[in-house]
């Protein structure tokens, strides 16, 4: 495979065989920022470096990844929260979903819409 060149500071920086061998190995399961960083390399270069290969992330990782951010998420919905929406949802207004959740009805109608909730009869 041909070397390729990364333009680094105003500096032309072949990508070794070697290196991009270690890149499509740590790419499905790591984070681009630590690959970088075991290459030496700027993130951008590992995240075009990637785009341009094809190269994806594992569903598990991607999966891993969400969780850790949602966890952080100031207004991450909890499960408590979430299985009063699936009691409430049909019976009340989004103004009474809005006072008892604490939340806007933007927030409860999309989170309701991901879990497949209806107000109303989809058959009529």
């Amino acid at each position: 495979m041909p070397q390729t060149q990364e333009k680094i500071t105003g500096k032309n920086r072949l990508w070794s065989d070697k290196e991009h061998q270690m890149l499509e190995e740590l790419y499905p399961r790591m984070s681009n920022a630590e690959i970088a960083k075991k290459l030496n390399r700027p993130k951008a270069s590992v995240d075009k470096k990637g785009f341009d290969r094809n190269l994806k992330k594992d569903k598990d990782y991607r999966q891993d990844v969400a969780r850790k951010n949602n966890a952080f998420r100031k207004n991450s919905w909890k499960p408590e929260e979430i299985k009063q929406l699936k009691k409430l949802y049909k019976s009340n207004t989004y103004k009474q979903l809005e006072d008892i959740l604490n939340r806007n009805s933007q927030s409860i109608q999309s989170k309701a819409t991901k879990l497949g909730l209806w107000k109303y009869d989809k058959n009529n």
